[in-house]
């Protein structure tokens, strides 16, 4: 039988008996393995591990004993330096508890003295060479199934984030059919209730006007003409949904918008225990929005942290510029430097940011909080509307609206308008904060 392999087999052999190592090297010569292996000889250890700093080894046979020390001591300093080589065992014991320390030890295989003979080396090179090979296509396998399973997973990553662009793309354009079924009905129907609802709180007038020493009967119409009130307050959030005229759109200034409806509402904010931080790091950026439509966002925004804060808090109020860009196929946010503002490299958007520290959102809540007629707080409080149309004005403006929030934490509403980069009205001048 003939061993047929690609490149002459290098042999690293280790035998500190000159006359077994001529036995073996003469024996190689017998063996049927084309082409001819090549035999490197050392006598020690310390020879074997500096030969293979220059020389690629593809099967090792030591002595299991090498004076004071043992081949299992060589293979562990073999391993550590890399060599992967099969290793054969030469002994001159034959017995089993040899065979099973050379074994544990991780040898391929082992071959007593005695028996040596061409048969016994070639069957010992082939079982090694063979075990070495399939070892090998082992390890390949393993790799291909490990880079399978990486790209795998890489596809499933792109494939989530697809799907999750996908469902935000989905939520956004059902919160906008909602919005847009309730300016529909809106139109149709605000008015024909409007004009029934008229004459009724006309006639309670009326009638109270007739009955005004009527006590009980007085608190009565006081609180039918409370429930007139809270109707017609519904009905006109429903008709800012179905006015079609054009957004009054015009270059102006946000920080100076902002100042403006916060003077409006500081001071019973500070009574209530509620600090006002401003942190303009936009010192002065013109942008083009409508500027009434802005403020009543602002407004809400403010309100709506005005009612989370009941016991107290801080309210901070931030500007900053953020650069939208498109890393791997994912869409970014960067900061941009207050130092060196550059409105290069990606698409620039006015970041206004609305952070409180009040009760929080829970986080059912999250995901219905700008759906029209969805409110936490009570019956007479609030409509529902008012972020509902918060969202439908950013939305007008080419932005977004969002909310980051921790229940009993507080809440962050995020406003992100584009900025029009054309437009050198006002220069861009980034600076610190102030309070």
């Amino acid at each position: 039988m003939i061993l047929f392999i690609e490149q002459p087999l290098q042999i690293l052999l280790v035998e500190d008996d000159e006359d077994d190592a001529f036995l073996i090297k003469d024996l190689m010569q017998e063996i049927a393995i084309t082409p001819q292996p090549q035999v490197h000889f050392v006598t020690t250890g310390d020879d074997a591990l500096e030969l293979l700093k220059s020389q690629t080894i593809d099967l090792c046979i030591f002595d299991f004993r090498l004076g004071i020390q043992t081949g299992i001591d060589l293979l562990d300093q073999v391993r550590d330096a890399g060599c992967e080589a099969p290793v054969i065992f030469l002994t001159g014991q034959g017995d089993q508890e040899t065979a099973v320390q050379a074994m544990k030890s991780g040898a391929t295989d082992y071959m007593t003295k005695n028996n040596l003979s061409a048969e016994t080396l070639f069957h010992s090179i082939r079982h090694a060479t063979n075990l070495k090979k399939e070892e090998d296509l082992r390890k390949r396998a393993e790799a291909e199934l490990r880079k399978s399973h990486d790209d795998l997973t890489q596809a499933n990553e792109k494939l989530k984030k697809s799907l999750d662009k996908l469902q935000s793309a989905q939520d956004q354009i059902v919160r906008s059919e909602k919005l847009a079924s309730v300016g529909r009905l809106a139109a149709g129907v605000c008015h024909e209730i409007l004009n029934p609802l008229n004459i009724i709180s006309g006639h309670v007038q009326a009638l109270s006007l007739e009955r005004e020493n009527d006590k009980p009967l007085m608190e009565d119409f006081e609180s039918v003409m409370e429930e007139i009130q809270r109707i017609e307050k519904i009905i006109g959030g429903l008709l800012k949904f179905s006015r079609k005229d054009e957004m009054v759109i015009k270059p102006a200034n946000i920080n100076e918008e902002l100042d403006s409806v916060l003077s409006l509402t500081e001071k019973d904010m500070l009574i209530n225990g509620i600090k006002v931080v401003r942190d303009y790091s936009v010192e002065s950026l013109n942008i083009k929005f409508d500027a009434n439509r802005m403020r009543q966002v602002f407004l809400n925004l403010i309100n709506n942290a005005r009612h989370a804060m009941e016991k107290g808090g801080t309210l901070t109020v931030s500007t900053s510029i953020t650069l939208e860009k498109n890393e791997g196929g994912k869409r970014i946010k960067v900061p941009v430097d207050p130092a060196s503002p550059n409105l290069t490299g990606g698409i620039p958007y006015l970041q206004i940011r609305f952070a409180d520290t009040g009760t929080g959102i829970r986080k059912e809540n999250l995901n219905k909080l700008f759906e029209p007629f969805f409110t936490t707080k009570p019956e007479d409080q609030g409509t529902g509307l008012g972020l509902s149309i918060c969202y439908s004005i950013i939305e007008k403006h080419l932005g977004n609206l969002e909310v980051e929030s921790e229940f009993g934490q507080g809440s962050t509403f995020i406003i992100e308008l584009p900025i029009n980069t054309s437009l050198e009205s006002t220069p861009l001048q980034l600076s610190k904060g102030q309070g």
